[in-house]
């Protein structure tokens, strides 16, 4: 929900499982540091500097690189968060549907020196949809799935300390709602940022992203690229910013016979292209979403209190129809962290067929033509735990003539645990 988003940031044909990657690095780590303990000579361009010509020279470059010498338990940090919840939808004239629901997710991060860092996630969820990581009490008791949800390599050169370049698997570093990325959501590809402080309190950041979206052998690729933008101001009493992103989808149609062949399993809810026997054969429109977002943060004079209002619109330039836009909207009080302090968040959200590919949106809404009215909740019993209540409003912008179109009511409640 609102209070819990990982903003930070193409896999090759297979992968090791999760729990063998955070394995991988664990032993790599204990390995080279019982090697040097042993008085073994470790070598790794990544890693140690470059041979001096001189003794001085030499002990300069070892204090630049002061984390080649910080003991690997020093440099690994373990968080995560665990949240189980339940689930009810409500609707005329349609049985209530109750379900329980479960998430876990285990972050490694660590420093590979001072310039770059490596992050590992592992999520359960289904792997066939990437916009979710809840799995579902289902199944007759079966083991539950457990997936590389993120993997990648950041580097930030302290020569250029404004620049960032990153490749892997990765949140989006940019500021964004879920009208058209799921927070869930992780990209595959690379990404380069710039970001710098114009004056004091007033900071640029700029960034572009390449993404891999499926790669077809006999057939053009997916891919997605990005460019955002964003000015902001930090006062001692208010914080505001305004950004724009321009998002470019090559190749889209793969997306739609993902999903119609049952390994994309995310709702579709986009206008589609038919051939002459009737068979779904991609999307009708093309997609080139730019999106606009303003926001800001006034603090109260209660602390932890702060007041928040977003405004965001979307507009996709390449589509072939009316149904184009999208708006969203969010006024948040409280920001729950510390022991004992509450949250509420109401969320607005009106999203035209074709504002964007709908596998890719909020997954708690029914894709694209949707309205939402959503209303957050959340209170911090104890340091690390928090209860949440979440309630969905739902109802189709346009349905076809004599369809039942009845409001869809879904309420959660959920304990999350952080550690």
């Amino acid at each position: 929900m609102t209070f819990l988003r990982f903003r930070q940031c193409p896999s090759p044909r297979s992968v090791p499982s999760a729990p063998c990657a955070l394995a991988i690095l664990l032993a790599v780590l204990v390995a080279g540091e019982t090697l040097q303990a042993q008085g073994v000579e470790v070598s790794s361009t990544a890693v140690s500097p470059p041979l001096a010509e001189s003794e001085a020279g030499s002990e300069e470059e070892s204090a630049e690189d002061s984390s080649a010498e910080t003991p690997w338990y020093e440099r690994v940090r373990f968080s995560g968060d665990f949240r189980s919840r339940y689930e009810g939808f409500y609707q005329t004239d349609r049985d209530t549907r109750n379900r329980a629901r479960l998430r876990l997710r285990l972050r490694v991060d660590t420093d590979i020196n001072d310039n770059a860092r490596l992050q590992l996630q592992v999520a359960s969820g289904d792997p066939g949809t990437p916009v979710s990581t809840n799995q579902t009490f289902t199944s007759f008791f079966r083991p539950k799935p457990f997936n590389l949800d993120r993997a990648y390599l950041a580097y930030n050169p302290q020569a250029a300390s404004a620049l960032t370049l990153g490749v892997g698997k990765f949140g989006f570093p940019e500021n964004r709602t879920q009208m058209v990325f799921d927070d869930d959501l992780n990209f595959e590809g690379g990404w380069e940022q710039v970001s710098w402080n114009l004056s004091e309190g007033v900071g640029i950041n700029l960034v572009a992203v390449q993404t891999f979206v499926t790669e077809l052998s006999g057939d053009n690729d997916t891919f997605m690229l990005a460019g955002y933008g964003e000015l902001s101001f930090d006062g001692s009493r208010a914080a505001f910013s305004v950004s724009a992103a321009n998002y470019g989808w090559g190749h889209p149609d793969s997306i739609v016979a993902g999903q119609t062949s049952g390994v994309l399993r995310s709702i579709l809810t986009n206008d589609l292209k038919r051939n002459g026997a009737g068979q779904v054969v991609g999307f009708a429109s093309r997609f080139n979403v730019v999106d606009v977002i303003a926001e800001t943060t006034i603090q109260t004079e209660r602390p932890n209190y702060p007041i928040r209002l977003l405004a965001n619109f979307a507009h996709n330039t390449r589509a072939v129809n009316d149904r184009e836009n999208g708006f969203w909207l969010e006024a948040q009080y409280g920001q729950p962290r510390a022991a004992h302090t509450w949250g509420a968040t109401y969320t607005y959200g009106w999203l035209e067929q074709d504002v964007s590919p709908s596998v890719f949106v909020f997954s708690d809404i029914p894709g694209t033509n949707t309205r939402l009215h959503m209303i957050e909740t959340s209170y911090i019993p104890k340091s690390g735990l928090s209860l949440d209540v979440t309630l969905h409003l739902t109802k189709r912008l346009m349905v076809a003539d004599d369809t039942p179109n009845d409001l869809l009511a879904r309420l959660h409640v959920a304990i999350v645990a952080r550690f």
